[in-house]
């Protein structure tokens, strides 16, 4: 613990519970990135410093938390630096007496006022550019606090502070301290587009890839999301909801954890209420919340409308296929028309399918034979979106892949080594020329323990003449035989297709709306990743079933030619 650990040429990190940047201004003067969580942290720090003959030329705190700050005191008062830190998150650094009385609510009792949440007070300046030394960068990712700021030294190193939660940490205590939720996200986008060698959170283990990790705090928020909308299918007030977000996680309150996941479940309450999918009532003298039914509850359910205006200010459109635009080779009625309103309206729209079995010039071949004349930019498949992912995670590692000739033939054109003796990967997707020697080699394979990825997770494959067993049903056999599941699946209702979809049509998140008839995958992702979503019910969903769901679609219509008049 403590250990200094050097990341560049001029960049260091000490290895700490909180950890600590250190930049070389020059062969003397060091800066400071962060203090640790008190004042023992900042006298180890001190020695440091001493040990490598290092002046203290100036501090950047991240933000204002007393477990980033806690050093500030004693490191200011044995070298007189300056300390620097950005907007509101400056004045709580200057009054730290501000967090717990922020974190509770009131006057902190004297439990509240332990290191972890109140540091000792030092004089604090604005952050500016001007107050960075000559080879540092900055970044503004609110949302974990009022101003948090992400520094990078000129070594390409990223200190991100408290903007990304390990997998570790989320795993422990799931609800991560949050001001602002849609700050966050909004956080996460910029954080997912940065460019380093290597990226440092304060809690964790440094990453050289930042977008798998950004990802997974992603899908926690919507995680988290999803749960508070099932929690408050009744009402409920405020430590009714808490308790049941700490059993639902396997939590233990005590009185840190109580005001931290107690203040982010309130700041999601908060975001959910703006977004309109919870309300509040006051009843017997009590503040209730509860799930917003107006639109699409189960005691109500809106089919046709579009009060709020949704459709219009969408700017792209993800559309499921069978089921949503057609039924084998058959239109849905209205279906042409609602694509060509899309066109008109000067919105996107691209088709977005699980089915891996085929590529997509198939797709654009049977769209042809229809009457409608779409080009392969038009088509995004999860076989697509799982080249994308293995070429950012799997890089030059030989993969073994279960799927149709026509899928083996797309990973060789995208550049991806495809091995069947000694493979890196197992990649299994909707392959109908399956047999039971195929089945034994991939289940080999799994059981060896090689990284194990899949195309979707869809059970059945509608057909005209009924349903086929699909991807999620070879996953079933896999497991029955060799005990394991998928590590990763990329098509809907999971993350990997929709970041994939963003990156290709650069649309906004939430200005895309997915459109599609089966909730557990197509409003699934939509809901569970921050894009709007529609139900339609000319497919494999019915009112019934939605009633019964806790997937509750923004919009529900019989089908997309009646949408077609809200653009």
């Amino acid at each position: 613990m403590y250990e200094l650990i050097q990341a560049g040429e001029r960049t260091y990190y000490i290895d700490c519970p909180s950890k600590i940047g250190i930049y070389k201004i020059d062969e003397e003067r060091v800066c400071l990135i962060d203090s640790g969580n008190d004042k023992d942290a900042g006298k180890k720090v001190w020695k440091i410093l001493e040990a490598n003959g290092w002046k203290l030329d100036r501090i950047l705190n991240t933000h204002s938390h007393a477990d980033h700050i806690g050093g500030n005191y004693f490191l200011q008062q044995k070298s007189g630096c300056n300390i620097y830190c950005a907007g509101t998150d400056r004045i709580l650094a200057e009054h730290p007496l501000l967090e717990p009385v922020m974190l509770y609510g009131g006057s902190p009792y004297k439990e509240l006022r332990n290191k972890f949440l109140c540091a000792q007070p030092s004089q604090v300046q604005e952050l500016t550019e001007e107050a960075l030394p000559e080879g540092m960068e900055m970044l503004r990712i609110d949302g974990h606090s009022f101003a948090m700021t992400a520094f990078r030294t000129e070594d390409g190193i990223w200190f991100v502070a408290d903007g990304l939660t390990v997998e570790r940490i989320m795993q422990k205590y799931h609800v991560s301290f949050l001001y602002d939720v849609a700050e966050f996200l909004n956080s996460l986008d910029k954080l997912e587009k940065l460019d380093g060698r290597m990226f440092i959170p304060s809690h964790g283990e440094t990453v050289t890839q930042i977008a798998p990790l950004v990802q997974r705090n992603r899908e926690k928020v919507y995680e988290i999301q999803a749960a508070l909308r099932e929690i408050c299918a009744v009402p409920r007030g405020g430590e009714e909801i808490l308790k049941a977000v700490f059993d639902r996680y396997g939590l233990t309150m005590d009185t840190n954890q109580y005001v931290l996941v107690g203040s982010t479940i309130r700041s999601y309450l908060s975001w959910m209420k703006e977004k309109g999918e919870l309300e509040q009532e006051f009843a017997d003298n009590r503040l209730l919340w509860r799930r917003k039914e107006s639109a699409h509850g189960k005691e109500r359910i809106l089919v046709n409308e579009d009060r709020g205006g949704l459709l219009r200010e969408a700017d792209c459109f993800a559309l499921d296929m069978d089921g949503t635009i057609y039924l084998g080779e058959q239109w849905i009625d209205g279906a042409k028309e609602f694509l060509a309103r899309i066109e008109a309206a000067g919105k996107k729209y691209v088709f977005l399918t699980n089915n891996s079995s085929k590529n997509p010039g198939v797709y654009v071949e049977k769209l042809r034979r229809m009457g409608w004349e779409a080009d392969k930019d038009k088509i995004v498949t999860s076989g697509q979106a799982a080249i994308a992912y293995l070429k950012k995670h799997y890089a030059g590692k030989r993969v073994f892949l279960l799927g149709n000739p026509m899928l083996k033939e797309e990973f060789l054109e995208e550049g991806i080594l495809l091995e069947e003796e000694q493979p890196e990967v197992v990649v299994t997707a909707f392959d109908t020329t399956l047999d039971y020697e195929k089945m034994c080699r991939v289940c080999d394979l799994v059981r060896s323990g090689l990284p194990y990825i899949a195309t979707h997770p869809d059970h059945n494959c509608p057909t005209e003449t009924g349903f086929i067993p699909d991807a999620g049903a070879i996953h079933a056999f896999i497991h029955a035989s060799a005990g394991r599941y998928p590590d990763r699946i990329i098509g809907k209702p999971n993350g990997d297709i929709v970041d994939y979809l963003l990156e290709r049509t650069g649309a906004e998140r939430d200005r895309t709306v997915m459109v599609g008839d089966r909730l557990y995958t197509d409003i699934a992702a939509g809901v569970n990743h921050g894009l709007k979503s529609v139900l339609v019910l000319s497919g494999e969903a019915s009112l019934e079933d939605l009633e019964q769901s806790e997937v509750r679609p923004d919009l529900v219509f019989d089908s997309v030619k009646e949408m077609g008049e809200f653009l």
